[in-house]
Order: structure tokens, then sequence, then C-alpha cells
């Protein structure tokens, strides 16, 4: 596995360690380390490590060229020159939500009937004008929502010529710098461009859209790639994995093979003009820690369906933070405004997340006391007490981490009985 510095470094040497099939015990012995420090490393309790930890990390895991390059950077908390991402996804990207969803069409203009289908379901229009090769018009979804704010009608086909490598590059660049101009996307779903009726092999077609997507996206922009067939999705794992390897240490940062940021949206009420700006700050430390942090006043746009906007992000979420003031906890409680809203959908999330995902949303109540901030509907639920006389503390912060990348203090081992109870 090589990985780009912008992984937070916890998930990063889990994930070496693991696919070494070592233990943090076995890991820590060859390392010459403590199990102590491994062990706090993963959880994120230290998030970065000393340059001569990190060297004997990379012997004790076999790392040598980029991949030691790309470790070492990382363990010092260096970013590369982009930290925009794809992931590999086995699916239909119709399936859930984005910020922005492609769909694939000729130049005629045309697309296939699985394409318009899916297109009807959601109320979507199809594309209405004639384009070249390589041509993106991109259109606002205010009726379908739903699905996307956005859809990029791509021109991968051009009848009976099928497609090319240049054309589908010339896609991924154009995606990658409506992303660059709009900092509210963040997350792009497409299928592989041009190799139905396009007929280019699908590793050519991914490699061609990756190209183009990273020359110009920025850095937190995230290209979902979806692939239907569990063989064509290894074929291209496969392709992208290469890719790294062939990357110089001054180049890494640009690609990751089925890994993204945890995306984290954060629900709030404007209490104050000190609450709107402390809540800021939060959510800038969360995304400098790697956390693809989400607030309205970022990525919400002029012209959006708010409430569906809402329902989007809650459902696009790894964690959802609901910081809890005395305003927030009356609004959830009267079932007032959008705070309100959002706790009726959080609460039918709930039971259904339970088994999959228990710990998704996570309540920051800041009240010096609980009970004036925790929403009744919620209050049985784990929460971060993070009250004004300690809101400069910045342990809280890194506790805050610690809770999204779910870096729980691990269960000492259990040492055997000083002695024996008989029985008869």
């Amino acid at each position: 596995m090589v990985a780009e510095p912008s992984v937070p470094f916890a998930r990063l040497l889990r994930q070496l360690r693991t696919d070494a099939g070592l233990t943090q015990e076995a890991l820590a012995e060859a390392a010459r380390l403590s199990t102590r420090s491994v062990s706090d490393l993963e959880r994120g309790i230290n998030l970065t490590a000393r340059r001569e930890t990190a060297r004997l990390l990379a012997d004790a895991l076999d790392l040598t060229g980029p991949a030691r390059a790309a470790f070492e950077a990382a363990a010092r908390g260096k970013r590369g020159k982009t930290g925009a991402q794809i992931e590999l996804v086995r699916g239909d990207m119709f399936d859930g939500p984005s910020d922005l969803i492609v769909i694939p069409c000729s130049t005629a203009p045309s697309i296939t009937w699985f394409v318009m289908e899916h297109l009807r379901s959601f109320g979507i229009p199809g594309p209405q004008v004639k384009m070249e090769p390589g041509d993106v018009i991109f259109i606002d979804l205010r009726r379908a929502s739903n699905i996307a704010q956005v859809a990029a009608y791509a021109a991968s086909v051009r009848g009976e010529r099928g497609s090319s490598s240049d054309a589908i590059e010339q896609i991924g660049r154009k995606l990658g710098a409506y992303a660059a101009d709009n900092p509210w996307l963040s997350q792009i779903s497409c299928p592989l461009l041009g190799t139905g009726a396009g007929m280019l092999e699908p590793t050519e077609a991914a490699s061609a859209l990756a190209a183009g997507f990273f020359a110009t996206a920025p850095e937190w922009a995230l290209l979902r790639l979806f692939a239907l067939e569990d063989a064509v999705f290894s074929r291209i794992r496969s392709l992208l994995e290469s890719e790294l390897d062939r990357k110089t240490p001054g180049q890494l940062g640009t690609i990751t093979v089925a890994d993204r940021p945890l995306r984290v949206f954060i629900s709030y009420t404007k209490s104050s003009d000190q609450h709107e700006d402390w809540v800021r700050t939060v959510a800038t430390y969360l995304r400098s820690a790697g956390v693809d942090a989400r607030l309205d006043i970022w990525h919400l746009r002029p012209g959006m369906d708010v409430a569906q906007w809402m329902c989007n992000e809650l459902d696009m979420a790894d964690r959802v933070l609901l910081i809890c003031d005395d305003l927030y906890a009356k609004k959830a409680d009267g079932r007032h405004g959008g705070v309100g809203w959002e706790i009726r959908v959080i609460q039918g999330d709930l039971s259904q997340t339970q088994a999959a995902n228990p710990d998704k949303f996570v309540p920051v109540v800041v009240t010096e006391n609980v009970a004036d901030g925790m929403p009744t509907s919620i209050k049985s639920a784990y929460f971060l007490h993070w009250p004004p006389s300690r809101r400069d503390d910045s342990s809280l912060q890194d506790e805050l981490v610690r809770i999204i990348y779910r870096a729980h203090e691990e269960v000492p081992p259990l040492g055997r009985p000083g002695y024996v109870i008989g029985r008869n």
C-alpha cells in the first residue's frame, strides 16, 4: 500500500501494520519502540511522530522508495502538493447523494436507457444541446437536489467513432476545474466514462480521467469513481495502485485508492456572533487535522434548497456533530427551524444506523450545565462536554478528533488471576 501525506497518520500507520500482518506488539518489538508508543500513534493521541520514530517504523514495515517518503512525510504532518483524491466504489452512483453527479452522454446528445431510467426516476432532464467530445455542461438540479446539487453532462462518446483517452482526460480536467471554482463542492460521483459505447478499456478510461482530474482539482475534491462489475473494479484498483508506485516523492499526495477523509457535518444554531465564530474555529481545526468538516457558511450556496441540502449532508456524513447550547436544545425540543427539522431526521436515522455506524451522531454540549444544552430526544447519547470555562482548552480539540476517528482508549491486557478458586 502506498498512501499520501494528506491521509491522517493514525489511519495510515494502522493500515500499513494490518497489511503487514503485524499486531501492535509485534510492530513495536520490530521497531524497538514501546507498544504504548505505537498504540498512541494509531489512536491519534499523538498526531505526528518524531523523525527517528518514523524511521524506525518505516524500517519495521519494510517501506522503501516513494512509499517510505510518503510515510515519513505523513508522520511529520506534512502534506503533498494536493489532497485531491479518487475513491473507487463498487456499485451504482445513483444509490446515494453527492454534491455533483456526472451524466455520461454522446455528442448527439443521447444517453443509454439505463441512465435514462435513473434520470426519469429523479426528475433530471436529459442533455439538450449538441456537444464536442470532452465537453461538459453543468446545470443546477433544483428539482432533483435529493441526488445532487449539480449535474454535469459529459460528452464521452462520438457516435460510431466511440471515445478517446483525450476526451476523457479533458472531462476530468473540467470536473476538477469546476470543483476549484466552487469551494462548497467536495464530492463528485462519476461512472466509468467511455467504456460502454465508447469502447475504451476500463483501465484506460480510469487512467485518463484521473490524469485530467488531478491536473486541476483542489485539495478538498473527491472523485468517487463507480464500477458496477467486480472484475472491472479489481482491474482499476490494481491500475491506480501501480500509478502510485510510479510517483516520485515530489509528486506524492495526488492519488489515493479507496480512501478519503472522513466527512463530518456540523449542526448548530447561531446563538450569537461569538458562538458562530467558535464553531467556525472548531471546524477549521478539524479540517487542518484531515477531517472534511462541513458548515453551512462554507458549503450552502444561494438558491439551494436548504432542507434538501441538510438531508444530503446528513446522509453523506460519516459523523454528525451536534453543537448543543441552550438555544439549540430549545429549537430541537420544540422542532423549530432548521435545527428542529434536522432533529426529526436524526431521530429516524439513529434507529437505522445503530448497527452499521452506532457513533455517527456526536453531541457536543457547550453549556456549563449539561442539562441546559442537551436536547431531550438525544439525552441518552454519549456526548463531549465543552463548557464556556474550557472554550480555549486545546485538549478538548484533540479529544474531539479522537472521537471522530474512534481512537478510543484500548482495554489493557487481562492477566492471570493471582489465585484460583477451587470448586467442589
